[in-house]
């Protein structure tokens, strides 16, 4: 019981973390390819100004994958060892991102698009996949003990 109160209150913490994170005006398109001109310097942002916009697009859907592949796992946690589990996981993973991109069509600066809740789905079904790719590698060593 303790452990499903811990696993839910880190769902509810990171479903605030990506909340702030489509909130903020800081992480726009623009200012995260400021901040890439910063890292990379002026003089080689201006040869780069090419590979700086796939960079930045990049480096966003990354973001986006890994946020809600987090989220995903946290409810896994939180719903394992249900028979449903990682279905529900990712359904609350898919439902949130769409949720999170309805709530940027009201911030001014960010917008809201479609194929981001398609990513930010795909890097829940990612991480899931993951988990399970993890928890099959495990299942000879638990079925090794029981048999000794």
């Amino acid at each position: 019981m303790v452990r499903k109160w811990i696993w839910w209150s880190l769902v509810g913490i990171w479903c605030l973390v990506i909340y702030g994170f489509s909130e903020a005006s800081y992480f726009t398109g623009e200012n995260t390819a400021r901040i890439i001109q910063k890292w990379l310097g002026h003089e080689a942002w201006a040869e780069a100004e090419g590979a700086a916009s796939p960079l930045n697009f990049v480096i966003r859907k990354f973001a986006h994958l890994s946020a809600f592949g987090i989220l995903a796992v946290l409810v896994f946690q939180a719903l394992y060892p249900k028979r449903w589990a990682y279905v529900w996981a990712w359904s609350f993973a898919a439902v949130y991102a769409a949720t999170d991109e309805w709530h940027q069509s009201f911030e001014p600066g960010r917008t809201a698009l479609f194929s981001d809740v398609v990513i930010d789905a795909c890097g829940a079904l990612v991480a899931l996949c993951l988990v399970w790719m993890w928890q099959q590698r495990r299942k000879p060593a638990r079925l090794k003990r029981k048999i000794s």
